[in-house]
């Protein structure tokens, strides 16, 4: 009699676990939105990344996108970061997404950080230090460069100055030097002067 009743609620668990399992291969392939949420909830970002990447499969929305690069960046996957990044810079629409983004992120932020808060920079800032960070120290450059067109300024918290953060802290002399050739021919906007003298101050 005791056998009996094990084997029906092994049997039982059984069927419990290959319902779980489909089930959780369904949630996965069908809703990867809800389950990149649950993953980002948890703090699980390289999750998140991977369900993230198959919603914006599905869609090829940049909405998706950017979550993207989002998680990526969270999840500190310089891999995927430069993947998703380099697409989400070369959208259309990403100039005035990120407008968008930046508008609607700010409401989030304290009144103290929230000026200097822009959506676009954060893309590209780490972008560029993936870059860096896996070696690529010309690709690095070059993107800083491409994220300030002639007559942009020097804005906070651009590519460049998180590049110059990100070398001094490596102590990277070589790689400062190109930096500081780089920035010394920009011309800060008024009103972002004091801005770049403390990038300046990293590099020299």
């Amino acid at each position: 009699m005791n056998n009996i009743i094990a084997k029906t609620a092994l049997k039982t668990l059984l069927v419990l676990i290959i319902a779980a399992i489909l089930a959780f291969g369904v949630a996965s392939l069908g809703f990867p939105q809800h389950m990149a949420t649950l993953f980002e909830n948890l703090n699980g970002y390289s999750f998140a990344t991977g369900y993230a990447g198959l919603a914006y499969s599905y869609s090829r929305t940049i909405e998706n996108l950017s979550r993207c690069v989002d998680d990526s960046i969270l999840a500190g996957d310089y891999v995927n970061v430069i993947n998703y990044g380099e697409l989400l810079v070369s959208e259309e629409d990403f100039v005035a997404f990120a407008e968008e983004r930046t508008s609607a992120d700010r409401e989030k932020l304290s009144t103290e950080s929230a000026s200097d808060y822009n959506y676009y920079h954060v893309v590209y800032g780490n972008l560029a230090c993936a870059k860096y960070n896996r070696g690529d120290s010309e690709g690095a450059l070059a993107t800083a460069k491409e994220s300030l067109p002639e007559g942009s300024g020097f804005p906070a918290n651009n590519a460049y100055a998180a590049l110059a953060v990100r070398a001094n802290l490596k102590s990277d002399a070589q790689f400062l030097s190109e930096l500081y050739n780089a920035v010394k021919v920009l011309t800060p906007n008024s009103g972002e002067e004091e801005y770049y003298g403390a990038v300046m101050a990293i590099l020299t």
